[in-house]
């Protein structure tokens, strides 16, 4: 029976061995993936803290083009509403003169939607 139990704690210290060795190499494998993330984290808060900075920069800029969008707007409908009133004196002093207007000038009217139906045919 002495034997027996001699044998059963050489069986049981080694298996103890075994599992303090399985343990010891799993907290190490776990200390080294935690390691690796913690650095994956600190590179991604630094990544976060650069982006973060650019935001005010980006939305100036933002603001900038906005306005730079509606000045550009401003200005094109002011060209626009200036060229269809050229456009209208145009056909206004064509139609008083009996002159009708050139091919280019008629492809624009047309282009635009604006009716030449009414002026003076080519001669």
């Amino acid at each position: 029976m002495k034997e027996a139990t001699a044998k059963f704690q050489k069986l049981l210290d080694a298996a103890d061995r075994q599992s303090r060795a399985q343990l010891a190499f799993q907290a190490n494998r776990h200390e080294r993936d935690t390691d690796a993330l913690r650095t994956r984290l600190r590179d991604l808060a630094s990544v976060n803290v650069d982006i973060a900075c650019e935001v005010p920069e980006l939305k100036a800029q933002i603001t900038e083009l906005q306005l730079e969008n509606a000045r550009l707007i401003h200005s094109q409908r002011a060209d626009f509403q200036e060229l269809m009133q050229i456009a209208g004196r145009l056909f206004d002093l064509c139609s008083r003169l009996g002159l009708p207007l050139d091919k280019a000038t008629k492809e624009i009217f047309q282009h635009r939607g604006w009716r030449t139906s009414t002026l003076v045919p080519e001669q």
